[in-house]
């Protein structure tokens, strides 16, 4: 009895143990780092362009996104050059991003401009960490008494960090409209290639309202742009000034 007991109790601890592990293989997870700095990078946009789900890295660089051996995974960020991976296998992965390349324009300082007239007063930090008190001066740099006072605008802050998060997933929209409707994936669907399925690409790839409409099925979609495609005459759908005759002699 013992016995039985003790193989049931082994049992069960190998199911949860393969369970934990099957869950555990449903999520990418890492951290990110800035190159060379390895400086850890706090919100990080993640976006699995299968799925199109979504995550920003935490305070500490890490991230954990669903994934699957075989997909695509983008890591953006505002300074930072935006990098794919290829998922492989489902161990943790860190991701390195470089910062983007500013060419600042160079700027020339004469002895006129640094007269003490000509200089502004630098703003002073207000208790809070920001440039909030500016004091005032005339026309000309001189003093005249008083302050500004700047205000931060928590709704606005909020308002710029939700529209830089709409934009990287739109970015990242159309990096998986342009992957799906690339010549290699749609030959699979399409029986043309060449400079004829470029024309096709360039026709009708869907902006990202259409492509992410509820209702959107990529195979009723490109074969209702198929059969209006071969209404177009065979010289003009295989022609590589397939635009230009398109604007001026329409099909």
């Amino acid at each position: 009895m013992m016995r039985r007991l003790i193989l049931s109790f082994f049992l069960l601890l190998c199911c949860c143990f393969f369970a934990a592990s099957a869950f555990a293989q449903d999520n990418l997870t890492g951290r990110i780092y800035e190159y060379k700095t390895r400086n850890l990078l706090p919100g990080i946009h993640v976006i699995n362009l299968r799925t199109n789900r979504y995550t920003i890295s935490d305070q500490t660089g890490a991230y954990s996104i669903p994934a699957r051996v075989g997909d695509l995974v983008v890591f953006m960020g505002l300074e930072y050059q935006p990098d794919t991976l290829y998922v492989k296998d489902l161990n943790y992965t860190d991701i390195q991003l470089m910062l983007k390349q500013n060419m600042l324009k160079e700027v020339r300082v004469t002895q006129q401009e640094l007269k003490l007239g000509n200089l502004k007063a630098a703003p002073t930090l207000s208790p809070f960490g920001g440039q909030t008190l500016v004091y005032q001066t005339d026309d000309k740099g001189n003093y005249i008494g008083g302050v500004t006072l700047n205000l931060f605008d928590s709704h606005s802050a909020a308002k710029k960090r939700k529209h830089e998060e709409e934009t990287a997933k739109d970015e990242a929209i159309k990096a998986k409209i342009a992957q799906v409707f690339s010549p290699e994936n749609l030959q699979n669907y399409l029986p043309i290639k060449d400079q004829e399925m470029q024309n096709f690409i360039i026709l009708y790839t869907p902006d990202v309202e259409t492509y992410t409409d509820h209702d959107f099925n990529l195979a009723l979609y490109l074969n209702i742009c198929y059969k209006e495609f071969l209404k177009i005459p065979v010289e003009k759908r295989q022609s590589e000034e397939f635009l230009q005759l398109m604007n001026t002699g329409g099909n």
